[in-house]
């Protein structure tokens, strides 16, 4: 029987939840408006109003760069495929396993998300971006994040050792990795 990671199984329910399948974690939501527009496209997400080129970065594998990569403690990257055919990147030790998937071929933006969102799904911001917290449980945590109206990513975290402080808040970890891809973006053009 293959065994795998959580990091992949989280990569994997996100995946499928941007793909548009749905999911049954319980949770209870909460809702933050941040500096999002209260414009909406399509499903209720928020319009991202200060938009990002997500396709600069060819390889997701290079969506953090290595001085990133070291603050935040996450080492062997390895390239991989997400369900709808797109690069995702994931990286794995003994303390961290870290996936990022980009979504720039689906056009919907974060409206997948929305279409899906289930109640224990939160609303935020990162770095002025309209984001979605969803599967978070126990040592885990999802992340997608609006860089347009037609391009997203998504992060899955799960922490295996709470080496450092702030990997025990695992969805605010991952808006602190999300705002370093964010800034490795040129803007869109």
């Amino acid at each position: 029987m293959r065994r795998f990671s959580p990091s992949i199984l989280c990569l994997a329910a996100a995946a499928m939840v941007m793909a548009g399948c749905t999911s049954t974690t319980p949770g209870q939501a909460s809702t933050s408006t941040g500096s999002q527009s209260s414009a909406a496209t399509g499903n209720g997400a928020p319009k991202v109003t200060n938009p990002k080129n997500l396709k600069a970065i060819a390889d997701p594998c290079q969506l953090l760069t290595p001085q990133q990569l070291q603050e935040i403690g996450a080492s062997e990257s390895r390239p991989g495929k997400s369900p709808w055919g797109e690069e995702s990147c994931t990286w794995r030790n003994d303390n961290l396993n870290l996936a990022i998937a980009p979504d720039t071929t689906q056009n919907q933006g974060l409206s997948i998300l929305y279409a899906n969102k289930k109640s224990d799904s939160e609303e935020t911001t990162v770095n002025g971006h309209p984001s979605l917290r969803y599967n978070k449980e126990g040592r885990s945590c999802a992340l997608g994040v609006g860089v347009s109206d037609t391009q997203t990513f998504s992060i899955s975290m799960t922490v295996l050792r709470d080496v450092k402080p702030e990997y025990k808040d695992r969805c605010a970890f991952a808006e602190k990795v999300a705002g370093m891809v964010l800034s490795n973006l040129p803007p869109a053009s």
